[in-house]
């Protein structure tokens, strides 16, 4: 439908089907009072980037969450935006191309690229304000010995107001620039080769003890396709198959004892073996995601000491044994536990007092699983469980068959 819009606007939201036309008008008419304009419609073509730039110079806030970019390439003018505090381009482009005067935006506090393929221009860094720089799936491009010869060395640690940092790898991971953000709250660093884990690397980390959230995704060389989630919540997860090498990955990690405000740790890549101390990990540590890690022993025997843990998820073959017992008292606070595409696992075992506080239980695509967890109809606060992929429906049916207390138990989870 046609829209009359009033002639003077602060902020406008733009939602899909709702105007079928270019707004370039509207952004005309509005002259400088516009401030907010957030956009899930694909309703932003060149008129009205044109207007944005013309007449719109004091926006703070651009979000185009569901817009499709012309050509995937923003135009060259935006740096004219330099109010711009907020920047969110999520959309559905398999890839967007900043221009390189995107460090205009002196102002900017926020970039938000979303899942968006992106080569962002080393010139990123001079933007001193920035605090959010979520572009989990994107590069940022390395300075040429020119232009450090000309312009002076640009680098990570001159964001020292940065609290959020996703990107992946990439020439601004080499020396201890990244140990210098010490404002840095969430970290996600996704496809990191091991050409990166080095020394400076992972005392950088250590340095990051204000971290809230992290999330180190590693592969040896560009051979493995990863899937971590946002940081803070997990993300959904698809199932993919993942190409683990025999290398691991893992071997300067150091202990996060100093980390107190650290309560979600992912770790994507070969370990082998987990720390045996529990110095090693958060103190207050409430969720804990292992992908791929190649345990070769039962993680349960030193993750149950964990005294905060609220969630804990293992996924393709982060434990590669045939048995997984959760002893007597461990477990205490651990809420949620998800097991899915753990490939040799056969048998899970929970024991009398174990997981006293567990809610909901998720077993997928565990396909050599046979029966149902042992003493799962112990845990007398599960709430819900979902089985998926597994072999287990003739444990399934003998309790159904028994028609008893249990089957009651095991229908109401269910």
């Amino acid at each position: 439908m046609d829209s009359t819009f009033p002639i003077s606007i602060r902020r406008l939201v733009i939602h899909q089907n709702l105007i079928n036309h270019d707004i370039s008008q509207c952004l005309h008419n509005s002259s400088s009072q516009m401030r907010t304009l957030v956009s899930f419609s694909g309703t932003i073509g060149k008129k009205s980037w044109g207007s944005l730039q013309e007449h719109i110079k004091l926006l703070t806030v651009l979000n185009l969450s569901e817009e499709k970019v012309d050509g995937h390439v923003l135009p060259r003018d935006i740096g004219q935006l330099i109010h711009l505090k907020f920047l969110c381009i999520k959309g559905f482009s398999s890839h967007v191309k900043l221009p390189s005067s995107i460090d205009r935006l002196v102002n900017l506090q926020s970039l938000d690229l979303g899942a968006n393929d992106c080569n962002i221009p080393h010139s990123i860094w001079k933007l001193k304000k920035l605090r959010h720089l979520e572009c989990s799936n994107c590069k940022v491009s390395s300075q040429s010995q020119i232009n450090k010869c000309v312009n002076g060395y640009l680098g990570v640690e001159q964001l020292t107001n940065l609290q959020t940092l996703a990107l992946k790898e990439g020439s601004w991971l080499e020396g201890d620039g990244l140990g210098k953000l010490t404002q840095l709250r969430s970290l996600a660093l996704r496809e990191c080769s091991t050409s990166y884990l080095k020394k400076e690397f992972f005392e950088s980390i250590a340095k990051l003890i204000v971290l809230e959230i992290l999330e180190l995704s590693f592969t040896e060389g560009h051979t493995k396709k990863t899937l971590v989630n946002r940081l803070g919540s997990v993300r959904e997860k698809k199932n993919v198959t993942i190409d683990h090498h025999n290398k691991t990955l893992l071997p300067g990690l150091m202990p996060f004892l100093h980390h107190a405000y650290l309560y979600n740790l992912s770790l994507d890549g070969k370990i082998e073996k987990l720390p045996k101390e529990i110095e090693f990990y958060p103190p207050k540590l409430l969720r804990l995601d292992l992908w791929g890690c190649k345990l070769t022993d039962d993680p349960m025997m030193i993750l149950k000491k964990l005294p905060s843990l609220r969630i804990l998820t293992l996924w393709f073959d982060a434990y590669v044994g045939e048995k997984m017992v959760c002893s007597s008292g461990g477990f205490l606070q651990l809420e949620r536990l998800e097991l899915c595409t753990l490939n040799e696992l056969e048998e899970l075992i929970v024991e009398r007092g174990a997981m006293s506080s567990l809610k909901n239980l998720e077993i997928h695509y565990c396909n050599k699983m046979k029966k149902l967890p042992h003493g799962l109809l112990q845990l007398t606060n599960l709430e819900k469980l979902s089985l998926r992929g597994l072999s287990c429906r003739e444990s399934i049916e003998e309790i159904e068959e028994a028609w008893g207390e249990d089957w009651d138990k095991l229908r109401k989870i269910m």
